[in-house]
């Protein structure tokens, strides 16, 4: 894991961003009460702190007036998906982008990708991205499903992610989700190849359009 930094303040000097936060930072800075798009704001605090100190994952927040006000949560996938049957130990996911309606549209979320990728410890790894629906804070923006995939998708493609086709019954259920992935630069060929056999396993060949 990278050593925790402390990223220069967005031009409105109001927010801080910590890229790979310790443990004991995120723990100062409590949830902004509408950071729910999850769980309760209290229990995703609560889950992500417990994810940074097992080691096996890497949360980068914006805080502000006490608070966090946005964060972005990469980890190891889940025992249970298809995704952590990777002997590599490389493909990685990121789990949680979210920030509060309040501090939106000021370009936080793009920033905390963007320099959480700059500290170069995903170079050597596979990171997925499961854009699924029913986390799609639609009520709250006013938009369509469909809408907000394609912000999503936008967002992602800034910092290396693009598309892949997948027969993950999970994803592959609804039209108006999809999977992305980010293939580090140094990433092994081994790794890469354990990505392509879990995201399909038919027949289709690796380089389907999506």
């Amino acid at each position: 894991m990278p050593e925790p930094v402390r990223a220069e303040p967005p031009a409105d000097a109001a927010v801080e961003l910590c890229i790979c936060c310790d443990a004991e930072t995120l723990e100062r800075h409590p949830f902004h009460p509408e950071l729910d798009v999850f769980r309760p704001p209290e229990r995703q605090h609560e889950a992500l702190v417990r994810l940074v100190r097992s080691g096996e994952g890497c949360v980068s927040a914006a805080f502000a007036e006490g608070t966090t006000v946005a964060y972005v949560a990469l980890q190891k996938p889940e025992h249970f998906e298809r995704w952590s049957c990777d002997p590599t130990c490389r493909i990685w996911e990121l789990g949680a982008v979210e920030v509060a309606p309040a501090w939106r549209g000021r370009g936080l979320a793009r920033r905390l990708l963007e320099q959480t990728f700059a500290t170069g410890f995903f170079d050597d790894k596979v990171v997925i991205a499961q854009l699924l629906s029913w986390h799609y804070d639609t009520e709250r923006t006013g938009v369509s499903p469909f809408t907000y995939r394609e912000a999503l998708i936008r967002l992602y493609r800034k910092v290396g992610f693009r598309v892949w086709r997948t027969d993950d019954p999970e994803i592959a259920g609804r039209i108006e989700n999809a999977l992305m992935a980010r293939i580090g630069p140094e990433a092994p060929p081994e790794t890469v190849e354990r990505f392509h056999q879990l995201r399909l396993k038919g027949t289709a060949p690796w380089d389907f359009p999506f």
